[in-house]
């Protein structure tokens, strides 16, 4: 016996409860999402100092909570050199994407998405790793992108490593493919409780992935206490004294969740629109495309250096009221376009970044509109850039409750949560339909990876009564009836299975065809057997009973039709109920709530 079959019979009787397994395993995912995040981090940051500071003698300004400790050098910005740097990323990334793992391309959290949905939680081992350097490589040469699509994919890919190793099942693969995704998350924006929800929202437009918040949560804290260990445990950004106290400012906050709404849509259609009619139409190798895309980044950010990675240093700028309108309409629309030259091209990355930094800009330059229209309503501008932040991405990613928590545990803003709950909800409820996670799926019902248990929870709620078909012209067999005068019934019906009733016209049997062919045509015995002799005990039910213990009824006696009784009177049939009733009325019933 091998150390790792040793180990993993160890686990299994340690942990003999799939919920004692999943709150172990739980803790070692957060573990090396943690560590993942600390490596990460550290290259990214390397990386950033060598291409942009000390090739370009670009400094782009920092939020309070992660300064590098790398001091601008003086001298001027090497122009030439800032156009080129993203091209020379985005060549490299791309090659290493589409030569060993072109799953990674993008912004990563789609593929995890997508590996929970259809492929039962598998993940390349190798992905992990290829999507690490890829996206240190898009994002410290300056592409647009954030962090949150690779530290997902390498949380998630360790999730499933793990699961595999100890044989765990297709269920708690999935489990703890979305605990990883929750670790890192949590553990890189220092966001514990809103790594952990959006884990488990981002994987549904309109749904939570309910059953894996436990571990969700026991990874993330897992994983950002070693990585808060690390680089500290303060908060991402520095944020004044922001507190809202005005009732008369919700209207302009669900005004400001409208706008988010309207420029995610553009957004999105900008992002896959390049990729689609863009990108994807050079007639190059896709290994060259990311090189386009940073090629264009580096033109642009020639004009508009704001717009090069991510961007956090402009955001804790605009949070300290130090921009302008026209500064941040402007940086906003560039970050569009920069973004989707980034990620679109094939570039490795996340959204989440971007999505901050629009919402963020959006909501600084509206706040600072409304204040000169209105300087007596709105009681600071810069809680819009806030507000804008969390209503962006909800609205973008449909991911309302995370996004807000995120936004509040990375800033300590928790004293605008309630615009925040406002806005966010507008812009999810105005861009109800279009997101930026193209693996999305509706609800819990949509996806392959729930279809067992969404079945159950109809079968539940759905009851007999709304199956049988209520009939007096069940055929009755009659428990004197002989054989011969069972075998004249057969011949003139179609039904397979016949209830056996007594005197008093009550059941007291079923006759299955299938069980009684060996001795249905038998002449000899034809006129002495009667129906009695080759019947079966009954069995029944009731209009109440859901068809979740109807269809049980169906496995266990292996019947295809079953009589349905009177509730008050359990011994009178009043019906008939078949399997495919069931089935039958369950597609009925999925087809009507995928209308709403």
């Amino acid at each position: 016996m091998s150390n790792l079959q040793k180990i993993t019979q160890l686990f299994n009787r340690i942990a003999i409860r799939p919920t004692g397994r999943l709150f172990v395993t739980s803790m070692m995912v957060g573990v090396v999402s943690g560590l993942g995040a600390i490596l990460f981090f550290t290259l990214l940051n390397w990386l950033t100092h060598f291409s942009l500071h000390q090739l370009c003698n670009f400094f782009p300004p920092e939020p309070s909570g992660e300064l590098s400790g790398y001091e601008p050098l003086g001298g001027p910005i090497r122009w030439w050199a800032l156009a080129l740097v993203p091209m020379v990323g985005g060549l490299i990334s791309g090659i290493i994407v589409f030569t060993w793992a072109p799953e990674t391309e993008g912004h990563g959290t789609d593929a995890v998405i997508e590996a929970f949905h259809y492929k039962k939680g598998f993940i390349r081992k190798r992905v992990p790793f290829i999507k690490t350097i890829s996206s240190i490589i898009t994002i410290g040469t300056g592409g647009s992108a954030g962090r949150e699509g690779p530290i997902a994919q390498i949380g998630a890919g360790f999730g499933s490593y793990l699961a595999g190793l100890l044989h765990l099942s297709d269920e708690e693969r999935r489990i703890l493919v979305i605990a990883g995704t929750a670790g890192g998350i949590g553990a890189i924006f220092r966001s514990p409780l809103g790594g952990a929800l959006f884990a488990v929202e981002v994987l549904y437009k309109r749904d939570f992935e309910a059953k894996a918040l436990i571990p969700a949560l026991v990874s993330s804290i897992v994983a950002y206490s070693i990585f808060a260990s690390k680089f500290g445990w303060g908060l991402l950004f520095k944020i004044p004294n922001l507190i809202f106290h005005n009732p008369i400012e919700l209207l302009f906050y669900a005004l400001l969740g409208l706008i988010c709404a309207l420029v995610g849509v553009f957004y999105i259609k900008v992002f896959y629109g390049l990729r689609d009619n863009f990108f994807h139409r050079i007639p190059v190798k896709p290994h060259f495309r990311p090189a386009i895309g940073g090629l264009l980044i580096g033109i642009v950010g020639i004009f508009a250096p704001q717009i090069l990675a991510s961007g956090y240093g402009y955001l804790q700028d605009a949070m300290n009221g130090n921009l302008t309108i026209q500064f941040m309409l402007i940086a906003a629309l560039l970050k569009i376009f920069a973004t989707s030259f980034t990620i679109s091209s094939g570039g490795s990355g996340g959204v989440f970044a971007p999505s901050l930094f629009i919402g963020g800009m959006l909501g600084g330059a509206f706040g600072q509109i409304v204040e000169n229209i209105l300087p007596n309503v709105i009681n600071n501008p810069s809680a819009f850039v806030l507000v804008g932040m969390g209503a962006f991405f909800a609205g973008a990613a449909k991911v309302p409750i995370s996004s807000m928590i995120m936004v509040s545990e990375m800033t300590g803003g928790y004293h605008l949560l309630v615009p925040m709950m406002l806005s966010s909800s507008t812009a999810f409820i105005a861009n109800s339909r279009i997101t930026i996670y193209e693996q999305q799926v509706p609800t819990m019902a949509d996806s392959p990876a729930n279809l067992g248990d969404f079945t159950i929870d109809v079968l539940d709620k759905l009851n007999v009564e709304q199956a049988y078909k209520p009939t007096d012209s069940v055929p009755r067999v009659k428990e004197n009836m002989t054989l011969m005068e069972f075998q004249q019934l057969v011949a003139e019906r179609e039904e397979n299975y016949f209830p056996v009733v007594n005197d008093k016209d009550e059941i007291v049997g079923i006759i299955s065809l299938k069980n009684v062919r060996s001795v249905l045509f038998e002449d000899e015995m034809s006129k002495f057997l009667i129906a009695r002799d080759f019947m079966t005990n009954p069995e029944t039910v009731t209009p109440a009973e859901s068809l979740r213990s109807a269809l049980k009824k169906f496995v266990e006696s292996d019947y295809g039709q079953i009589p349905v009784v009177d509730m008050r009177d359990e011994n009178r049939i009043i019906g008939i109920l078949s399997h495919e009733d069931v089935i039958h009325t369950y597609n009925r019933e999925i087809k009507l709530r995928k209308s709403f």
